[in-house]
């Protein structure tokens, strides 16, 4: 099972905030200097709504919910952005999104720094941007439950870690490199669709498959499904 179903927690699973300067360690991988369209504006402005499109292209309203005020899943709860975030400086808030960890080493759980430790300078500056725009809504942040069975048996097995982990076993893995004309195509799988279908976007057994079926639909086919989450024929998803 994909370790996103499991839990997302980002800022605040717990209580209080680490105010503390910290880089990220070099177990991180580089950012990568490929960005998605529209990256490197200079106007102010477009750089805020760059960073919106990321947000949504990324998933953060998929888990903190579509204004980004927090939202409960499983055990945990995906923080309250809108408040949350004025504790942080843009250093720290890169920290937890590119190592998976406080800047004091607490570590978090569910959180898809694994991918995110690849996006591109300008990508992640755009994002910020956006954070840093967002008025306060809604409550405080609530805390996380205790881990069910079937979670614990996941951590137990080692399939569930925390986030750091993760960032640390994928700093090499991307999906193949096919040359300068795939770059960018290459850059944004990395960002978004490995995070459920893997790093090499192998697929994650049982539920998200192999992205070399990719090659059996035509561009056209491949729009659809992406767009609109429509199979070619009528064909129903297994995982719906």
């Amino acid at each position: 099972m994909c370790q996103r179903l499991l839990a997302m927690v980002l800022l605040a699973a717990t209580s209080g905030c680490d105010r503390k300067a910290a880089d990220a360690p070099a177990a991180v991988a580089a950012p990568m200097e490929v960005a998605f369209d529209g990256a490197n504006v200079k106007d102010a402005a477009a750089r805020l709504a760059h960073g919106k499109r990321i947000g949504w292209a990324l998933g953060c309203h998929g888990c903190h919910g579509k204004d980004l005020d927090g939202h409960r899943f499983y055990e945990a709860y995906a923080s309250n952005l809108t408040r949350d975030l004025a504790a942080y400086s843009d250093q720290q808030i890169e920290h937890v999104l590119r190592v998976g960890e406080r800047s004091s080493g607490k570590p978090l759980w569910g959180m898809p720094s694994e991918v995110f430790q690849h996006l591109s300078d300008a990508d992640m500056t755009a994002l910020i941007a956006d954070l840093r725009s967002l008025k306060p809504k809604g409550g405080p942040t609530q805390a996380m439950l205790p881990f069910e069975a079937e979670t614990k048996e996941l951590i137990a097995s080692g399939k569930f870690k925390p986030a750091a982990d993760f960032v640390k076993e994928w700093k090499h893995k991307r999906p193949v490199d096919l040359g300068p004309e795939y770059a960018q195509g290459r850059y944004i799988a990395s960002v978004t669709c490995a995070e459920c279908h893997g790093s090499a976007l192998q697929g994650d057994p049982g539920f998200t498959p192999d992205l070399i079926v990719a090659g059996a639909y035509s561009r056209e086919e491949f729009e659809t499904l992406l767009t609109e989450g429509k199979l070619p024929g009528g064909r129903k998803f297994k995982n719906p």
